[in-house]
């Protein structure tokens, strides 16, 4: 799609921060920010909840990529299959024309910006084909069974649903990546080392890929000292599917800086994980016509002795 920024779009450089829901993308973004990178406007940014008030997200690029999911059948939580070439779809491609408008509300000001999404681990090769260049992407992954229990904790999702999740958004993400600069990182680690992770990423955000950053230590430790623990009460330990073993030991070979993110194969997923998203896909849509009865019923005025017609 030529001529993005000709047609609106904040020129960046955009980097983009990836990963599954609850991975701790808001602290690294947050960190980001401390280091110069523009976050959204804050008429724009979505509200938190009181155990993650402020999370970095643009409620205008939210709802574009929610409307997109919805477009091709999926949700963030019931995510569709992606066949090859979703993304020139007439459906999508009529949604990509309020990119511009929607990246404008969200970043009104032009200079390097820090988009965090999680629903870019689905979404990246459209995001690629409309963002003017450079395009700079950082997947932040966190052990999928402590990923799983946040989510039990927050939505109320099955352990089972949430490993489903975590292995469709990580598949969708290591092969959007493939071909282009990209930094991997796992939440554990920076949770560990704030310091050391941002300070690494951060040289190569400047030093490898040119995206103007605060170099100082002062800055440095202002963002080391925002990534929270608060997501760290969830222990990933446990025994976990095989095919997710496999996934997790992908995922570590690969953490770290790449000039081109290497094409990778994970093994298939067993059955149970698409038979798990498709069961919460039915129950999203049994819960939308739901609601919508009642509010068609709720404009049905009821009738009592007050208003019975004489």
């Amino acid at each position: 799609m030529a001529g993005t920024v000709e047609r609106g779009l904040p020129p960046g450089p955009w980097v983009l921060v990836l990963g599954m829901h609850r991975s701790g993308t808001s602290a690294l973004t947050g960190a980001l920010a401390d280091l110069g990178l523009m976050v959204p406007a804050a008429d724009d940014i979505v509200v938190g909840r009181y155990d993650n008030p402020v999370h970095y997200e643009s409620q205008s690029l939210t709802d574009l990529d929610d409307a997109i999911l919805g477009a091709l059948g999926g949700t963030w939580s019931a995510p569709p299959v992606l066949k090859p070439g979703w993304e020139r779809s007439p459906a999508v491609v009529e949604m990509a024309t309020r990119a511009a408008g929607s990246a404008r509300r969200a970043f009104p000001r032009d200079g390097p910006v820090v988009w965090k999404d999680p629903r870019l681990c689905l979404l990246l090769p459209l995001w690629r084909s409309i963002l003017p260049p450079p395009v700079v992407t950082v997947l932040l992954w966190r052990a999928p069974l402590a990923t799983a229990r946040s989510l039990r904790s927050r939505q109320g999702f099955t352990v089972s649903l949430g490993l489903a999740l975590w292995d469709r958004y990580t598949r969708h993400a290591l092969a959007a990546l493939a071909g282009h600069a990209a930094y991997v990182m796992r939440y554990e680690e920076l949770l560990a080392d704030p310091r050391a992770s941002v300070t690494t990423l951060s040289n190569w955000l400047r030093d490898d890929q040119g995206v103007s950053l605060r170099a100082d230590g002062a800055a440095l430790d202002e963002a080391a000292s925002s990534v929270s623990g608060s997501l760290a009460g969830h222990d990933g330990e446990g025994d976990v599917p095989e095919v997710i073993r496999a996934a997790v030991t992908t995922i570590e070979g690969l953490t770290g800086a790449h000039a081109l993110f290497p094409e990778t194969v994970v093994a298939q997923p067993p059955p149970w994980m698409a038979d798990a998203i498709a069961a919460r896909r039915d129950y999203e849509e049994l819960y939308t016509r739901y609601m919508r009865y009642v509010r068609w019923r709720r404009r049905i005025p009821f009738l009592s002795g007050g208003t019975r017609a004489r």
